[in-house]
């Protein structure tokens, strides 16, 4: 190659037979050619880069959305047993049990009476407490040591023995007679007055912070958990396991209170939910 006419020329010449070639192309459609293949390379250079650049934005979103559905789905897996024991727990248990304390209650009075030779008919017509068998005795026994184990893991009954001062819900702040929500249940209760837990559990918090004051929290199962606030007397520490009814603390005015008494929470999956229905 060799430059001919201020552009580029090829001379192809053969000595055998004698002929010559020549191909030429001027300056002006060189650089048209150069700067069209340039283009071209910087544009395929580009789309590739971009490209390149968003499939793997996409991929990461991708694989983000992927783990969240992956996350919720395992989440719902695993709640699904929950909520079907919560269901039968929350509702027909409790029915349950009230009707066996209720006919045991009854059972023990009539088989107290010495001087009653036939009782009611609870059992169908001339049934008398006198053909009741161990047999059944035994199985109502079994039925409520089954209750009393379900039971045990949710935060049933009250943790302390005095009334109701402030229910769930919203009311009137008593430091700013503003409207706000009351995450839980006040009870009445002088400065000393023993705080039982509702459930089997593990203590995760027993410290002093400025709301709530002296308080406990325990971690139970089925994704409970209990808050006990304003205590004068902390007697559990935390990772210490406790049973329902174990004495956790005292009822005092610590925090962010207006006299004596005890804020109770159930909360579940970190939600604050109504007490009421747990306590009856």
């Amino acid at each position: 190659m060799e430059k001919r006419n201020d552009g580029l020329s090829l001379i192809v010449s053969c000595n055998r037979s004698g002929w010559t070639r020549y191909w030429g192309i001027s300056r002006e459609r060189l650089q048209l050619v150069l700067g069209a293949l340039g283009f071209f390379v910087l544009g395929a250079l580009l789309s590739f880069f971009l490209s390149y650049r968003f499939y793997g934005e996409a991929e990461a979103v991708r694989a983000e959305k992927e783990a969240e559905i992956n996350e919720m789905l395992d989440a719902v897996a695993a709640m699904s047993d929950d909520i079907i024991v919560d269901r039968r727990l929350e509702d027909s248990f409790i029915k349950r049990v009230l009707r066996l304390e209720k006919k045991l209650a009854s059972m023990e009075k009539k088989l107290s009476t010495k001087k009653q030779r036939r009782t009611p008919a609870i059992g169908g017509s001339g049934f008398r407490t006198g053909d009741i068998g161990n047999d059944y005795f035994d199985a109502v026994e079994k039925d409520i040591d089954r209750l009393a184990d379900s039971l045990a893991i949710l935060p049933f009954g009250k943790p302390a023995s005095g009334g109701i001062s402030s229910h769930y819900g919203y009311r009137k702040n008593p430091f700013s007679e503003a409207r706000e929500f009351h995450g839980g249940i006040d009870f009445r209760g002088k400065t000393g007055t023993e705080v039982v837990t509702t459930a089997d559990g593990v203590v995760t918090k027993a410290k002093y912070v400025k709301g709530y004051g002296k308080h406990v929290v325990i971690k139970h199962k089925k994704g409970y958990k209990t808050l006990y606030a304003h205590l004068s007397k902390i007697e559990v520490k935390k990772g210490q396991r406790v049973v329902a009814g174990e004495k956790i603390g005292e009822i005092g005015s610590t925090g962010r209170s207006t006299g004596p008494h005890l804020h109770y929470e159930i909360i579940r999956y970190g939600r604050r939910i109504n007490p009421a229905k747990y306590i009856r």
